[in-house]
């Protein structure tokens, strides 16, 4: 006779922390929490770009600023980084799960009632993911001019704000931008939406809440940034 049931298999050894982690709620979660922090970091990013409007001393002050402080800005980072790449493993985790648990059928049956922004979420991601990776290329390595990222202004200072005029007067340059900002809005319009759903705060109080926080909060942000590069190409500023 056994005095009690005996769990034998690969799951016995792992702790509930773990086995959460593994699963499709532990990856949602990671997925909000990463969002939500990626969002906070964005609107920041965008009150500092913003500052391009007010001229290159003001733009170029705020850039060495930063240049100045390296535990800030390093630490800024690697803040991210972090995130960015929790965010993006657990995205492919959860995508891995639900390609796996869903029957043919069920998939299928699903696969109709969502939105065509839902179920591109992980290919307009990993799109976005490469506009990241541009981006850095282009203002933080140098590597897409080097001869305007190597440029200072008469005080000796990094001239950021003469690199970004002279990219933005580019319109190919402008056309990458503006798509990227596109994908971002759609990724964070579903994102948002989703991250507020996973916390917890769900039903016919807050799901209409939860949506129009995901329309508004990728409208300002993509607009925000994209209208730097327009505003260059069109000559409001800058030229």
């Amino acid at each position: 006779m056994h005095s009690g049931a005996t769990t034998t298999g690969p799951r016995a050894g792992k702790s509930v922390i773990g086995r959460v982690a593994q699963s499709s709620v532990g990856a949602k979660w990671v997925m909000g929490v990463t969002g939500a922090l990626f969002v906070f970091w964005l609107l920041l990013h965008l009150g500092g770009n913003l500052q391009v409007f007010k001229g290159a001393e003001i733009y170029n002050g705020y850039a060495a600023f930063l240049a100045n402080e390296p535990a800030l800005l390093w630490g800024q980072r690697l803040f991210v980084l972090v995130i960015v790449v929790l965010h993006v493993l657990a995205g492919m985790r959860l995508f891995y799960l639900n390609k796996k648990a869903r029957p043919q059928g069920y998939q299928g049956y699903r696969y109709r009632k969502a939105t065509w922004i839902t179920r591109t979420m992980p290919y307009t991601g990993l799109l976005l993911l490469a506009f990241i990776l541009f981006h850095l290329a282009h203002f933080t390595l140098g590597w897409v001019f080097p001869g305007d990222y190597a440029m200072v202004d008469a005080l000796g200072r990094h001239d950021i704000y003469t690199n970004m005029i002279r990219s933005f007067s580019i319109g190919g340059i402008v056309v990458i931008y503006v798509v990227g900002m596109f994908l971002l809005a759609l990724h964070l319009s579903h994102g948002v939406w989703s991250a507020i759903q996973t916390f917890g705060l769900n039903g016919r109080r807050w799901t209409p809440f939860a949506i129009q926080a995901g329309r508004i909060l990728s409208a300002i942000i993509a607009a925000g940034f994209a209208s730097i590069p327009v505003a260059i190409l069109l000559g409001i500023f800058g030229s």
